[in-house]
């Protein structure tokens, strides 16, 4: 009995003992949940902003507004803690302030008081870090959206946070604390960031960045939302499989952005969280079986549930550590 017993232990002893460089593989390779706040960290200066896979959030402010208009559950401070480093902010003056905004319903925090500051005070505390934040005017008067948002954009403090000069070839060393900022809609002349030019809507198509001084950058653009109910949720998939493998085809060269979504709506019975119960798992597990892939910018709707939790863990993890 006692040699038995010798005999189990040491073959237990011999699982843990392999299993420890796996163990260690993982950990070395994979950001932790804390780590997460850092995982840019562990990649390269030199790497181009293009060549990365970015897990980001659409309608990132969205946590009200009921089933028809809620596409988060966590807040943006959840959603930083979680690696989400693309955030897409929708804007309307209410106030004499900017709130933010899904269609009709105020979600209950402002731009200049909120979000802003939370970006800045997560880059100060985290600058091996960059955001990319999508900003669009949620209805309202064009005039008051430039104004409030470039007085916001133009106060000397902020200035040091913003990536001011676009290029098609920025590099991670070159945003690393700071936000990249690209604007659907007219802001002022000289502004930091990227003005998106020709984004068609519910569309895939070749979208231009332009700096304030015309550099221009291409990116390869899948924005295709509307849909009858989410039993059309095949075709969302199929239309995100089409622009990941359009995106992994892209040379090593190319300095061609690309920005997707994988939320949809189809109202009455097609809510963001159903097409997102099923779209993001399946998306998820087509990008994993296969090898590593450059993904570009994701937006996603709840990334705190399993699927879309599991398609930002793989964005984070497609990256080279």
């Amino acid at each position: 009995m006692r040699q038995n017993w010798k005999r189990i232990f040491a073959i237990w002893m011999l699982a843990v003992w392999m299993a420890v460089p796996c163990i260690c593989a993982v950990s070395a390779g994979f950001p932790t949940e804390t780590g997460k706040e850092e995982w840019m960290k562990a990649l390269h200066d030199t790497l181009p902003m293009c060549k990365l896979s970015v897990p980001g959030t659409h309608d990132s402010g969205s946590t009200r507004g009921g089933r028809t208009l809620r596409t988060q559950t966590l807040s943006i401070a959840g959603q930083l803690q979680q690696g989400i480093r693309a955030f897409d902010i929708r804007l309307r003056k209410r106030k004499n302030k900017l709130g933010i905004f899904h269609s009709h319903a105020f979600q209950g925090i402002y731009w200049e008081e909120d979000v802003l500051p939370a970006f800045i005070a997560f880059l100060q505390a985290h600058p091996s870090e960059t955001l990319v934040v999508s900003l669009k005017k949620e209805g309202g008067a064009s005039e008051d959206y430039a104004s409030l948002l470039s007085s916001s954009l133009l106060i000397p403090a902020h200035q040091r946070y913003f990536v001011t000069d676009f290029h098609p070839g920025l590099t991670l060393g070159e945003c690393r604390g700071k936000i990249l900022f690209l604007h659907r809609d007219f802001v002022m002349e000289r502004y930091p960031g990227a003005a998106c030019i020709g984004w068609a809507d519910n569309a895939s198509c070749l979208l231009t960045l332009r700096g304030k001084d015309g550099v221009e950058g291409k990116v390869l653009l899948q924005d295709e939302y509307q849909y009858e109910s989410d039993k059309e949720a095949d075709k969302k998939i199929a239309s995100c499989i089409r622009h990941f493998d359009k995106v992994a085809a892209e040379p090593a060269a190319s300095r061609r952005w690309a920005i997707s979504f994988t939320s949809a709506t189809g109202l009455p019975s097609g809510t963001p969280l159903a097409f997102a119960n099923r779209i993001n798992q399946p998306v998820a597990a087509y990008l994993a079986k296969g090898r590593k892939r450059k993904c570009g910018i994701v937006f996603i709707d709840f990334t705190d549930l399993q699927g879309g939790k599991a398609l930002a863990d793989y964005l984070i993890r497609c990256n080279s550590y």
